[in-house]
């Protein structure tokens, strides 16, 4: 119910996990483990310690609420964490990258960044840019 907002979050350097295949109960079970934050739509959930309960379903008031209850550094943390994992990115040398990308984006692209995870390759393009835009109007309260 909430896989756009984790991946929104990861984006902003929020250590986030969303599995599917995994239900409420075990969900919230893996929260209380490893001292997380469970973010629901299942008004079921609501009375669980570990629960947040997002009132809307639309993403930027889902952001909004989020980042009011649990705010953090969005500019020092946005793009350090793959958006299809959560694994941590970790820059990658320029010239290493001249065989792995599209020549226009190594053309284009100053620095890349590599996850350690499922190996997914990132680098500064006009959705980095997009992403920026948003943090800023979510932080002015647009």
């Amino acid at each position: 119910m909430v896989a756009r907002l984790a991946r929104w979050l990861r984006l902003l350097g929020a250590d986030v996990i969303c599995d599917p295949s995994i239900d409420g109960a075990s969900m919230l079970r893996l929260a209380r483990e490893q001292g997380r934050v469970m973010l629901t739509r299942d008004k079921r959930l609501k009375t669980a310690p570990q629960a947040m309960l997002l009132e809307s379903n639309n993403i930027r008031e889902q952001l909004r609420q989020v980042l009011a209850r649990y705010p953090f550094d969005t500019h020092r943390y946005a793009f350090t964490r793959c958006s299809r994992c959560n694994h941590p990115l970790t820059r990658v040398a320029r010239e290493l990258m001249s065989r792995r990308v599209p020549p226009f984006v190594y053309a284009r692209a100053d620095r890349f960044a590599e996850c350690e995870g499922c190996g997914k390759l990132y680098w500064n393009a006009t959705h980095t840019e997009r992403v920026r835009q948003a943090i800023e109007s979510l932080a002015a309260g647009r």
